[in-house]
């Protein structure tokens, strides 16, 4: 798999990767999440929301330049960062699952944390087996 192609079966799993969440952040909206993180939980409801959506907009489009950047490396390490952010998130979903804030539910946490981190390892193998 040559990364540099964007038709290939390893740079489309990534996007579903990328895809899936993105449709967590919408579901992560409805279920509050920002109350569960550390500076965002501070905030009044109204204040949270609004702060969480925002912080999302230079996030993304940080993570949709650097992941489809010109230059192979940079391209490279920003989807293998992003890969292994979405293990990690799905670790965290994972360990936080209990906890008393936490309104997540099945199937759509299962389809876009859990589907999001197993594509993540998935491509994450992918891309160490074509290093440039």
């Amino acid at each position: 798999m040559e990364i540099g192609k964007h038709r290939d079966q390893g740079y489309a799993l990534f996007c579903i990767g990328l895809a899936l969440l993105a449709c967590h952040e919408l579901d992560a909206v409805s279920k509050f999440e920002w109350r569960l993180l550390p500076i965002l939980s501070t905030f009044e409801d109204e204040t949270g929301l609004a702060a969480f959506i925002l912080l999302h907009i230079p996030i993304f489009a940080v993570v949709f330049w650097a992941t489809g950047h010109t230059n192979k490396i940079v391209r490279w390490r920003s989807q293998v960062g992003v890969d292994l952010f979405l293990l990690a998130h799905g670790l965290i979903h994972f360990v936080l699952s209990d906890h008393a804030l936490y309104e997540f539910e099945p199937p759509i946490e299962t389809i876009t944390v859990y589907g999001g981190a197993l594509v993540g390892i998935i491509h994450l193998v992918l891309l160490f087996r074509s290093r440039p």
